[in-house]
């Protein structure tokens, strides 16, 4: 029979454990710098000392890549040499993304960026595509223009980053140069640099590879937490209810149905506003009201929270998937990709969960944290198929509220089961085996009061209940799996909704949602650039620039632990 284990509560501290009272001060919770300090693993990990045999960091080769088109270049990209890296004394003048770039050697991702180079010896030769990708990264972390990029780095403030991205003086790019080179290269190659980048820390011991989480089997896999943001487009909305037919053209006219009777439909008239006809040759095309730059840019209304105001967004919705390290207190983005803003996250999830594991299939997931917004059936199988914990904010529905309707069901709006005579059950254990909770009454109307009565009412055993008998000690028992004993999904979770052990691991998607706060440092809480294409390479690049910075934050604080 499989052994009942009760998944433990976390020894990591993670907030006071003192209750405050009137007479004592409020005392914060710990922050993450905080908590890593506590964890001994992480100078063993990530300080200078422990990582110097593997310096510098190399990315992995992929060996299913054609070598450079091209024989050279006017920049010369080179390994940063362990004996060159600063003292860690003068560190406090590095940024972290600085500091990562003396760490690892980027010259592995060559060939994947020069796949935008063609083999002819005619014209100028280009720059090394290593440079220009860091040069680009550089551009997102200080916040620069084009022409900005291009004087610092061809003037004498720049000699620093010319030596560590390989341009020579006199030799540097120029803003249109940068600018051809962002929008040039592929795709997949900047939407490859998080997973190559992943693929980098694993090679090097630095990941986790099952799950950090304190008293986790150690078979269980990894925790991912997927975080999502909105971000204004670039253009403002000339129309803010359009919809995707304002961007479809309209069809050729004919004498039945001319020019002017061939208009598209319209929400904005629809809604008594003023809206366009689309009758006239200018909306052929599109809809003239309807964005040129951002077409895929669309207009949402965000609910605001306990009565607050919403917020109005035309533009994009950013997604990503991060894997969390609770050892160090850190989010890793491992894939991200942009949406237009009314794109309903559980029609994309099932795709995203899929091209996860298709990146690192041979990672195990052991459990997804989300929030309500993919609490559907096809979301939460999708994460059952991954056999992970579904830590996945509950979905509400009006029969939560409903005791009677609760009753009939055999549980309450948290997915706490009942008995039929309407008493909590209490949590059992789980059976990681059979992947199944066991909740049981443990003979409840012996020691509670009726579910129905007032709270000081006595507790009084039920008549004739055949669970009260000697020979069932825990009294009447529902297990918990995919689905409720009735098939529901909904509410199915292998940890209780709201419970301590419930609180303590959901908790830590703060963990991942600081990437929201970390892209609006960047300068991309609103998009810079137009057009859904260019606009999520530039969040491809960001993400892998805040992995950057994660490595470099992690190498600065264990080395400077190991200092003191």
């Amino acid at each position: 029979m499989p052994v009942l284990t009760r998944i433990q509560l976390p020894v990591m501290p993670s907030s006071p454990t003192t209750a405050s009272t009137p007479d004592t001060p409020r005392v914060r919770p710990l922050s993450a710098e905080q908590k890593r300090a506590q964890q001994p693993v992480l100078a063993a990990t990530w300080s200078l000392a422990a990582l110097g045999p593997s310096l510098p960091l190399t990315f992995p080769v992929d060996p299913d890549l054609p070598p450079s088109p091209k024989h050279g270049y006017r920049s010369t990209y080179q390994p940063p040499a362990p004996a060159e890296l600063p003292d860690p004394a003068e560190w406090g003048l590095l940024s972290d993304f600085e500091l990562a770039l003396a760490l690892i050697d980027c010259s592995p991702l060559e060939r994947r960026l020069a796949a935008m180079y063609r083999p002819s010896a005619k014209g100028q030769v280009p720059f090394h595509p290593v440079s220009l990708l860091l040069a680009v990264c550089l551009r997102r972390e200080l916040g620069l223009g084009w022409r900005a990029l291009a004087r610092l780095l061809a003037g004498p403030h720049g000699a620093g980053w010319r030596a560590r991205l390989g341009f020579a003086d006199g030799q540097t790019p120029s803003a249109s140069g940068l600018r051809y080179f962002a929008g040039a290269v592929g795709a997949d190659a900047i939407a490859a640099r998080c997973p190559q980048f992943v693929a980098l820390l694993r090679a090097h011991g630095l990941f986790p590879e099952h799950s950090t989480f304190p008293g986790d089997p150690p078979d269980q896999g990894v925790t991912v937490s997927q975080d999502g943001m909105l971000h204004p487009a670039r253009s403002r909305p000339s129309c803010q209810v359009a919809t995707d037919a304002c961007y479809r053209p309209l069809p050729e006219p004919t004498e039945a149905t001319p020019t002017e009777a061939a208009g598209r439909p319209c929400r904005a008239r629809e809604q008594g506003k003023e809206g366009c006809a689309c009758t006239t040759p200018v909306c052929r095309d599109q809809c003239v009201r309807a964005s040129r730059l951002d077409p895929e840019a669309r207009f949402i209304h965000y609910a605001g929270r306990d009565g607050a105001r919403g917020t109005d967004v035309f533009g994009y919705r950013s997604v990503a998937e991060r894997v969390l390290d609770d050892r160090f207190a850190v989010a890793w983005t491992l894939t991200s990709g942009l949406y237009p803003a009314t794109t309903d996250e559980r029609t994309i999830f099932v795709d995203r969960v899929q091209a996860l594991t298709a990146t690192v299939p041979d990672l195990p997931i052991g459990e997804w944290l989300d929030d309500a917004g993919v609490g559907y059936g096809d979301c939460l199988d999708a994460v059952w198929q991954l056999g992970a914990l579904r830590m996945i904010d509950i979905r509400a529905d009006p029969s939560d509220r409903d005791p009677a309707a609760c009753l009939a069901r055999g549980y309450d709006g948290t997915g706490r089961p009942l008995c039929p005579h309407g008493y909590r059950l209490r949590a059992n254990g789980y059976d990681h085996a059979r992947r199944r909770a066991k909740y049981v009454c443990a003979q409840a109307c012996r020691r509670d009061p009726p579910p129905t009565g007032p709270a000081d009412a006595l507790a009084q055993p039920v008549p004739a209940c055949p669970f009260l008998d000697l020979s069932h000690p825990l009294g009447f028992v529902v297990n918990v799996g995919r689905t409720f004993p009735d098939g529901s999904r909904r509410l199915a979770r292998e940890i209780l909704v709201g419970s301590e052990a419930w609180n303590a691991r959901y908790g830590r998607r703060n963990l991942s949602e600081s990437r929201n706060g970390q892209l609006a440092g960047l300068g991309l809480k609103r998009l810079p650039i137009h057009g859904l294409p260019q606009a999520t390479k530039e969040i491809h690049l960001a993400d892998f620039l805040l992995n950057l910075h994660t490595l470099g934050r992690l190498v600065r604080q264990a080395t400077s632990l190991t200092a003191g």
